[in-house]
């Protein structure tokens, strides 16, 4: 074999690789509904942390909430590991893809921060209706955060594929 012939080969064995890389990054992009599934989701998970009584004083019904919530976002983060390929039984499979690794601290920061945020306020502002407002509104926050978070790192998660997570 010439070198001409080899060198065609290997370009044609490139041009198929770009393929497959562009084919399984085209995977991992989610729906317009991710994001706000994940919104909404997230503000009744974390909104749980909140004591009922002061949902009432704002005309809230107590219903299941923060259950419906975390279900519901159980089940996207489900289909976020199985559209990114990480549905793997790896001990830390966030590290699967080089940007995770970067990005997987604000999503765990975010999500921890704004339970104990809204946590608290219902332990410092006794149930009270200015206290009630706060926690809607740092539920309101963090749910867009946390979606705006997971469409990040599947952004990062296309971007490694399309180039081999050779970034740094």
């Amino acid at each position: 074999m010439c070198g001409s012939e080899w060198m065609d080969e290997y370009r044609m064995s490139m041009d198929v690789v770009a393929r497959q890389r562009q084919a399984a990054a085209a995977r991992v992009r989610l729906g317009w509904w991710f994001p706000v599934l994940s919104a909404a989701s997230w503000m009744l998970a974390v909104s749980s942390a909140f004591p009922a009584a002061g949902y009432r004083r704002l005309g809230i019904p107590d219903l299941p909430y923060g259950q419906v919530g975390g279900l519901l976002f159980l089940a996207l983060i489900t289909t976020f590991s199985v559209r990114s390929g990480m549905n793997r039984w790896d001990i830390w499979p966030f590290t699967v893809y080089p940007s995770l690794r970067r990005r997987f601290l604000a999503f765990v920061l975010v999500s921890l921060g704004s339970l104990a945020v809204v946590f608290g306020l219902g332990r410092l502002g006794d149930s009270s209706s200015g206290a009630a407002w706060a926690a809607v509104g740092v539920a309101v926050v963090a749910g867009g955060v946390i979606a705006f978070l997971l469409t990040w790192m599947a952004a990062g998660i296309r971007g490694d594929i399309l180039t081999g997570g050779q970034r740094r």
